[in-house]
């Protein structure tokens, strides 16, 4: 628990601090919005296309995983969907961005220190598989559902055309097929180039968690709306416990490797889901959820640990 604690109370801090610089006057909601934009359009591009550039998914692509990964991923966001569009009646936008934030983790930022803690060089091994699976198919289906909800064409293909050219102007898009291509050619980014992904890549997540508490603090009582808890339960819920079956019924996947699977998909949603989410018209909801789920996950991932963990972890 300390050292769960150690990783995750510097996430809450940078919140806090995003939290009172709006409160106290210092940051006003303009700026919140523009440090958003910030991070969506360049600094988590660039943290996709240097993670996936640096991965010889040749030499550690465990196909089981991947597909017992992103079978349970995509269970997560189905239901939660189900349960969002087809019983609460949201929006297709919004229901859309609420699975986003039951099927895809904190990988980067809360998921891989964990399990490298408990597990070595195995979550080294894991994290890009997990990446892979987030990023090339649980975010594209969520996205393409936000831009169908957001259409205006009446026929199949038009509906088809004007979502794939919303798509390709996407920069998170943009950065996923660039770093694919990347990953998959083997090829090697020059060192400045690399060095200037890296310096804005290390500006997404404390700049997307300061958003996060900015965002909390202009909340209105209207984004405390119920579909808070069934994103949270979603994710530190249904999408562990989905992982857990897929990992053991899919064979040729390492029992260690099936451990980190399962711990990876029990941690809160990606920091930048708020910002995702404004897409939608609910970063606000989506900022509740993820300090719901953040401060939640302190149990549910020691919980996790405590039954996956090898002894002396």
């Amino acid at each position: 628990m300390t050292l769960i604690l150690s990783i995750m109370l510097p996430i809450l801090i940078l919140i806090g601090v995003g939290f009172v610089a709006v409160r106290s006057g210092l940051i006003n909601e303009a700026h919140v919005q523009g440090l958003g934009a910030f991070v969506l359009n360049f600094a988590l591009p660039a943290v996709l296309v240097s993670a996936m550039v640096r991965q010889d998914l040749t030499s550690t692509f465990n196909v089981s995983y991947v597909a017992a990964y992103g079978a349970s991923s995509l269970v997560a966001f189905l239901v939660l969907f189900a349960v969002l569009r087809g019983a609460m009646r949201r929006p297709l936008d919004r229901a859309a961005m609420g699975a986003l934030g039951g099927a895809m983790s904190n990988t980067g930022f809360i998921g891989f220190p964990v399990a490298s803690l408990a597990f070595g060089t195995t979550a080294l091994a894991a994290l890009p598989m997990t990446m892979l699976v987030e990023n090339v198919l649980i975010l594209p289906i969520a996205f393409a559902l936000v831009e169908i909800g957001a259409g205006k064409a009446t026929t199949v293909g038009g509906v088809v055309r004007e979502t794939a050219i919303r798509l390709m102007r996407m920069p998170l898009m943009l950065a996923i097929i660039v770093g694919l291509v990347l990953a998959l050619s083997g090829v090697t980014l020059p060192a400045p180039l690399l060095k200037s992904l890296d310096m804005l890549a290390s500006a997404s997540a404390p700049t997307a968690l300061f958003v996060v508490g900015g965002t909390i603090a202009l909340l209105k009582r209207a984004d405390m709306a119920i579909d808070i808890g069934p994103i949270v339960a979603g994710k530190l819920l249904v999408h562990p416990l989905a992982t857990a079956a897929a990992m053991m019924l899919i064979p040729g996947i390492p029992a260690e490797l099936q451990a980190v699977g399962i711990l990876l998909s029990s941690v809160s949603m990606i920091t930048v889901y708020p910002i995702l989410a404004k897409r939608a018209g609910m970063d606000g909801i989506a900022a509740a959820a993820l300090i719901c789920a953040t401060s939640i996950a302190l149990v549910t991932i020691s919980a996790v640990l405590l039954l996956l963990a090898p002894p002396g972890a």
